[in-house]
């Protein structure tokens, strides 16, 4: 039901929900065909079948599809909308797209496997000179002030902790970034636009920039504020800068700094941000150095999440090009189910298998039914 909740709160941001439907009306005709990419419970499937599009096929891998089959049921739009329920990067489509329309991102546009799901549905789904929503988002950067979010992450782990030294685990939590609210008064710098992505030229889901400031007036910093302006095209637009009075679901990005640093007038600050894909999610890196206005250095600091993963020696050795695994009870429970769905067997058939080979942990074969309907549920067609 938290899922549910958290489309609700989507949905609910009229600022991002109404300039998405602005983009879709401006786009769509009785002609088109559209299709939304993560649909989620459907709202822009259902918008678009409204408009009046000919068809439109709304792609979800969550069970919160089924919400949107329910909704469209009950506004008279199910036989214009297909729903299919999977990862846009695995679904075929019988034609193609006049429309692409998604919102896959989170606090920022490079979030688990966003951008290539995208290119993807681009390069196979759309017909030449067909229309993405959104087409663009630029996204900035300044040098902020945030005392209060920089002890939460780096300064609870200080030297001095109920008698404690804790400062072991400071260098791998300040590798951590988190989403926050920033006011206009918490920017140190004006905004710099560190990178811009148009949607139709994207040929990488890498995101990579560099922004530049020249401090005007003494302050404390704690590190790099960033946000996006949203595009959807003729005039459908908004964003979650903190300059512009707009609230919505998504908070800006905070990336720390190992410290504060009591920056002077006249110092010069530089960041090379940047997001790499790797696997099914994003590791980004934050690169700051910071010049006197003399041209001394005051600062280096090299970032990245990766450096903030919390990894033990012992999953470090399980990891390792050399390690031999063998399978733990979960394993061999997993492998036994597999083995029966590999076979051709029916659920019931595999509950009362793994019953028998797992008696200890499953008594009757309806406590194993659960399990086996789970696994059945991650890797069946």
């Amino acid at each position: 039901m938290y899922r549910l909740r958290e489309y609700g709160q989507m949905i609910a941001d009229l600022g991002r929900t109404a300039a998405y439907a602005k983009a879709l009306e401006r786009r769509v005709t009785p002609d088109s065909v559209v299709v939304d990419i993560g649909t989620g419970t459907g709202i822009f499937a259902l918008l678009a079948a409204r408009l009046g599009a000919r068809r439109v096929y709304a792609i979800d891998p969550s069970d919160a599809i089924d919400y949107g089959r329910r909704i469209a049921a009950a506004n008279g739009l199910s036989e214009r909308i297909e729903f299919i329920q999977g990862f846009s990067t695995d679904v075929q489509l019988a034609e193609q797209a006049d429309v692409i329309v998604s919102d896959i991102h989170g606090v920022l546009p490079a979030h688990e496997r966003s951008l290539f799901a995208i290119i993807d549905a681009r390069d196979r789904f759309l017909v030449p000179g067909g229309s993405l929503i959104p087409c663009r988002e630029t996204l900035w950067a300044a040098v902020v002030e945030a005392a209060m979010p920089h002890h939460e992450i780096a300064g609870i782990w200080g030297s001095d902790v109920f008698g404690l030294d804790m400062t072991a685990v400071r260098s791998t939590v300040v590798n951590t970034w988190r989403g926050m609210r920033l006011g206009p008064a918490d920017l140190v710098t004006r905004p710099a636009c560190w990178a811009a992505v148009d949607y139709a030229a994207l040929s990488s889901p890498r995101l990579g920039g560099d922004a530049a400031w020249e401090v005007d007036a003494d302050r404390t910093a704690h590190g790099i504020g960033v946000w996006f302006d949203w595009d959807g095209g003729d005039g459908a637009t908004f964003s979650n800068s903190p300059l512009t009075g707009e609230r919505h679901i998504y908070r800006q990005a905070f990336f720390p700094w190992p410290e504060p640093l009591e920056l002077r007038r006249g110092d010069q600050v530089r960041v090379c941000l940047r997001a790499d894909l790797a696997g099914s999610d994003y590791v980004y890196g934050w690169h700051t150095t910071v010049r006197g206005r003399d041209g001394a250095a005051r600062a280096d600091f090299n970032q990245s999440d990766f450096f903030g993963l919390t990894l033990s020696s012992d999953r470090l050795r399980r990891l390792s090009s050399t390690f031999t695994p063998s399978l733990n009870e979960e394993g061999r429970i997993d492998h036994a189910i597999l083995n029966g769905a590999a076979s051709g067997l029916p659920l019931e058939q595999i509950a009362r298998a793994v019953s028998e080979l797992f008696p200890q942990r499953f008594p009757e074969w309806t406590d194993a039914q659960r399990r086996v309907a789970e696994v059945s549920r991650r890797y069946s067609e």
